[in-house]
């Protein structure tokens, strides 16, 4: 009980310090600001209405989510990776250190209250495209879908990217980090396996939510992917996640591993 009540406390210090970071809300609007000169290109072409018309509704919603995965989690992974150097610049583990919490409590703490508070202004950047999508097409179904998707679609990925973006930064500097994050972003999501070079991009390791789009939802507009079968979708939907706690207990036994040579 003990250590929950520190979790939650934890919990709680990383999401507001997170949320607070001016930097953070700057680059997802600036982000969503130019997603949305892209969406209101397309909104002025005919062909728009025609594939509102033509396509289910579900595949629609689902089409958009997907192709706004392709950029908006870069910036997540990116602005999570200085949270745990963060603490040894201002001290604030040698605070946690005389505290009676565990190491796992800790991590677990910083996780996800510093990951739930990126996915915040990230959400609402999700909101404001489908909220326009919601005034145009004038279609109340856009709403629970939108919801839906985000967290089959979104948030697996996302709970993936946060762990390596906590962890990675322990091990390796973090421009670096931050720089490898970027390349890799682009080579194992969207790089097509038809260039000839190896990519995991036609994979189920893919954090965009290619196999969960294609094989859960039914949308055909992934090149590199252009069928997956439901069982593949529902890998991938598992497998993101749980990697994602392999990789926090790879963190834990690293972090141990430091404190007992210190």
């Amino acid at each position: 009980m003990r250590q929950s009540k520190m979790l939650l406390g934890i919990l709680i210090y990383e999401f507001k310090m997170q949320i607070r970071r001016r930097s953070l809300w700057i680059a997802f609007i600036g982000c969503t600001l130019l997603l949305t000169r892209t969406l209101l290109r397309e909104v002025s072409n005919p062909r728009f209405f025609g594939l509102v018309n033509n396509s289910p509704i579900t595949e629609f919603v689902v089409t958009m989510i997907f192709t706004t995965n392709l950029l908006l989690p870069i910036i997540f992974g990116v602005f999570l990776s200085d949270r745990l150097p963060r603490d040894r610049r201002t001290n604030v583990n040698e605070l946690f250190n005389s505290m009676p919490v565990a190491l796992n409590t800790r991590i677990v703490g910083k996780y996800l209250g510093s990951a739930l508070a990126s996915i915040v202004p990230m959400f609402i950047c999700y909101s404001l495209l489908i909220g326009f999508l919601l005034y145009e097409t004038h279609n109340a179904l856009i709403l629970p879908l939108f919801l839906l998707d985000f967290v089959l679609v979104v948030l697996p990925g996302l709970l993936f990217v946060a762990a390596f973006s906590i962890a990675c930064p322990a091990i390796i500097w973090v421009p670096l980090y931050q720089f490898l994050f970027i390349g890799y972003w682009f080579w194992g999501n969207v790089l097509s396996p038809r260039n000839g070079i190896p990519t995991l991009s036609s994979t189920i390791l893919t954090p965009i939510g290619t196999y969960i789009s294609t094989g859960i939802l039914g949308i055909s507009e992934v090149p590199w992917v252009p069928y997956a079968t439901f069982l593949e979708g529902i890998s991938s939907l598992l497998l993101l996640p749980a990697i994602a706690i392999f990789v926090l207990y790879i963190l834990w036994h690293f972090l141990s591993w430091q404190q007992d040579r210190q």
